[in-house]
């Protein structure tokens, strides 16, 4: 008899991305592992934002967008440093300067300290902001503004099914899932380098990276997996 997979992914899925990993060998539970939340400090009015503004996350860029929005800041003034693919495409769209791009929060630092020109940050970020950028910065004598605009909060599901592998997408979601669930023997396929160190840090043994920094990315790596996986079992 042919195998059925679960997995589960920390993020709900768009109906089009479901679909490009469902199939008779996969189980898709998929729900929302954490809850991402604007708030703009009460202060904003005072602040001074840095020329170069450090965005790590779709959820900074939108959070940007709000405090310029409602700070009436100009757009123009302002250079982008942030990751590439699913950060990227969104500051790209809304037509902010993106002035650097990296594949992860510490290559991102590395960029920024290559420009001998710049001096100080400002680092939009959440309330469960990692560290990797900001003390890279800081132990390179870089100025870093932080600014959290918007607050992360856990949503822990348990998931009664038994299964093979889980996705995450951040270090917080991997927080999240196995304060209810149990690491035992699964599958961890990761979206960066960070989320990847995260779990192996929290017990993960077997845990894959996606190619780029895309949903769609780390579902085809979850897609190509299984069907090695399935072409092997039935040699």
């Amino acid at each position: 008899m042919k195998s059925t997979f679960h997995i589960v992914s920390t993020r709900a899925l768009q109906n089009d991305q479901l679909q490009s990993i469902k199939s008779d060998d996969l189980e898709v539970t998929h729900v929302d592992f954490i809850k991402k939340t604007i708030r703009i400090p009460d202060d904003g009015q005072k602040l001074s934002f840095d020329q170069n503004i450090v965005l790590t996350s779709k959820t900074a860029v939108i959070a940007w967008l709000a405090i310029i929005q409602q700070l009436k800041l100009y757009i123009g003034k302002y250079r982008i440093y942030c990751l590439a693919s699913g950060t990227q495409s969104l500051t790209s769209q809304y037509g902010l300067h993106v002035a650097c791009v990296a594949p992860d929060a510490s290559s991102l630092a590395d960029a920024i300290l290559e420009d001998t020109a710049i001096r100080s940050v400002t680092f939009i970020c959440g309330n469960l902001r990692r560290p990797e950028l900001p003390d890279k910065l800081r132990g390179n004598g870089i100025r870093v503004q932080e600014i959290e605009a918007y607050q992360t909060e856990l949503t822990p599901v348990k998931v009664a099914k038994p299964y093979h592998s889980v996705l995450f997408f951040s270090p917080s979601a991997i927080d999240s899932f196995i304060s209810c669930n149990n690491i035992n023997s699964s599958i961890c396929f990761c979206l960066g380098k960070t989320t990847a160190s995260h779990a192996k840090q929290k017990g993960f043994t077997e845990v894959h990276v996606a190619d780029s920094a895309s949903v769609e990315s780390l579902l085809k790596t979850v897609s190509n997996y299984y069907l090695k996986y399935t072409a092997h079992a039935e040699k």
